[in-house]
């Protein structure tokens, strides 16, 4: 393990623009779920039973709010995730001042709270909330919810819903250019917590025309239109937290 993160501190220190394309893998050390894993949320609603594809659809949303919306108990919520050791070390390369893009397949927006300034969210953002209606934006925290715990719109009453993808909706065309040809302009592709199962995801790697190809996951892939240069077999967090301080290393 020792010779591969040796390798890619090699590539990081090498690369004059390095794009870090990121999935659930990312965050799972922030103790948020993975989806399409063995072990993911994906698979624990199938062995339910449920078609994840549905319930979290937009159609789903719009004819069920009221289960859509439901909030757990207190007891059984969620603590607010905060960044982990991969979240980190991409904002202290940017620090550094190395050119380091992120796009991303997650909605919680640590990135950008650990201090990354270039994240592109394929997936759209569970930062902000907005009313259906009338498009004002809200942060979670300001919700206000109608008797069915619906989040309503205090102005006009409209449904308030997370600015995310839902099944059923596209992406943001923009973003998917924008990272398209973010992957295209860059020499190092770091691969990293994804399965590269789904569209937008499995389909913009294939973009990369660059030097090195990096994969940090504890699952293979399939990347069959790219050459791997380097295959880490670990938590992402954990191998990034392996590599020298960038702050020490590139200033």
């Amino acid at each position: 393990m020792d010779q591969k993160i040796s390798q890619l501190q090699q590539y990081i220190a090498e690369a004059n623009q390095i794009t870090f394309f990121g999935g659930a893998g990312v965050s799972t050390e922030s103790g948020l779920p993975d989806y399409r894993s063995s072990t993911g949320r994906y698979k624990e609603l199938e062995r339910k039973g449920i078609d994840p594809k549905v319930l979290m659809s937009k159609r789903f949303m719009l004819n069920h709010p009221e289960i859509f919306f439901r909030r757990p108990d207190k007891e059984s919520a969620p603590k607010k995730p905060e960044p982990n050791a991969a979240h980190y070390y991409l904002a202290k390369l940017e620090e550094a001042r190395k050119d380091i893009r992120i796009v991303t397949q997650n909605v919680d927006g640590l990135h950008q709270r650990a201090g990354s300034r270039f994240v592109l969210e394929l997936h759209g953002s569970d930062h902000y909330w907005y009313c259906m209606d009338c498009e004002r934006k809200y942060q979670r925290a300001e919700l206000t919810r109608d008797e069915e715990g619906i989040p309503r719109c205090p102005i006009d009453r409209g449904i308030i819903r997370p600015a995310v993808i839902l099944f059923g909706e596209n992406p943001d065309p923009s973003v998917i250019q924008k990272s398209k040809d973010t992957i295209a302009q860059s020499d190092l592709l770091i691969i990293a917590g994804t399965s590269l199962s789904v569209y937008p995801a499995k389909n913009l790697t294939h973009y990369f025309k660059g030097k090195h190809v990096v994969v940090i996951n504890e699952e293979a892939i399939p990347t069959p239109k790219l050459t791997i240069d380097l295959f880490i077999q670990a938590p992402v967090g954990q191998t990034l937290s392996r590599l020298p301080n960038p702050l020490d290393t590139f200033i």
